[in-house]
């Protein structure tokens, strides 16, 4: 599996993302804001979310994955087909659930094997991936829910990377502030982070490893 993870957007790979889509179609999965009230502003971030991955000549679909919580089958042969997932930013908590919820946690385990699959995201979209939510907590509602999200919350990450990654560090975004709480908890608890600020993207590739769901 390719990892694209950036702090915010497409950040400043694009090309290298360009060039890992080749061939695949982007799944866009934006559960991350399902706790907004105004669909139709969520409409139109995600018109211009696949116009930024159509700039960059990879084409793109919504992915809502509330519609595969009771039909979590059917989302198995989509994803392989499409070859690819954009997650986007939000309330890292609540994109877990969803994840949970519709299967796709363990889709994304079955394709870390998987050379050609390439997972792409920001913000809460790349934070899921780490080994535990606790820590982003400080900058995330660990109690976010909406309808359809009765689930208690879900404290283990899907351990797809064995660090943890702190987005919006240190620049101009509205979050970055509490990011710094975010990285004190990481040091007092010894545990292994890579902070990045908006623009700066991790590339990583996760070929034959085994995920370590664990707090």
């Amino acid at each position: 599996m390719h990892l694209y993870l950036s702090s915010y957007l497409i950040g400043d790979q694009g090309h290298k993302l360009a060039q890992l889509a080749q061939g695949k179609t982007a799944l866009v999965v934006s559960n991350a804001l399902d706790f907004s009230n105004d669909p139709g502003r969520l409409r139109s971030g995600m018109e211009r979310e696949i116009g930024r991955l159509a700039s960059l000549g990879i084409p793109a679909e919504a992915l809502d994955l509330r519609d595969y919580f009771v039909s979590q089958d059917i989302l198995a042969g989509k994803i392989a087909s499409a070859g690819m997932l954009w997650v986007l930013g939000g309330n890292t908590f609540l994109l877990r659930k969803a994840m949970h919820l519709s299967g796709l946690d363990q889709l994304i385990h079955g394709m870390i094997g998987d050379g050609h699959f390439l997972y792409g995201g920001y913000s809460a979209g790349i934070c899921v991936l780490s080994p535990s939510l606790r820590g982003i907590h400080l900058a995330d509602e660990p109690e976010a829910c909406s309808h359809g999200y009765e689930h208690p919350t879900i404290w283990e990450g899907l351990g797809v990377i064995d660090y943890y990654i702190v987005p919006h560090y240190r620049c101009d975004h509205f979050e970055s502030e509490s990011m710094e709480a975010v990285v004190d908890y990481y040091r007092e608890h010894d545990l292994p982070y890579r902070a990045i600020a908006d623009g700066e993207v991790i590339l990583d590739t996760t070929h034959n490893r085994e995920p370590g769901l664990r707090e």
